[in-house]
């Protein structure tokens, strides 16, 4: 689906493994949650993230 892995760790706390990952845009990304989910095993939480400089680009654009 052109995403890929960028790490995956064994966590302490409320979450056992935690994956950070990047795709193409958002709907390649919940396609490949709905079919990692859907088999039941695996229940997924997402956090979109934005760079410094992504996020300096929306605050400039605040009237």
């Amino acid at each position: 689906m052109g995403g890929k892995v960028l790490g995956f760790y064994v966590t302490m706390g409320e979450y056992d493994y935690v994956s950070i990952g990047e795709a193409p845009n958002d709907d390649v990304a919940m396609t490949y949650l709905l079919a990692l989910g859907s088999g039941g095993n695996v229940k997924t939480t997402t956090l979109k993230a934005f760079t410094p400089e992504e996020f300096a680009e929306m605050v400039n654009k605040i009237p």
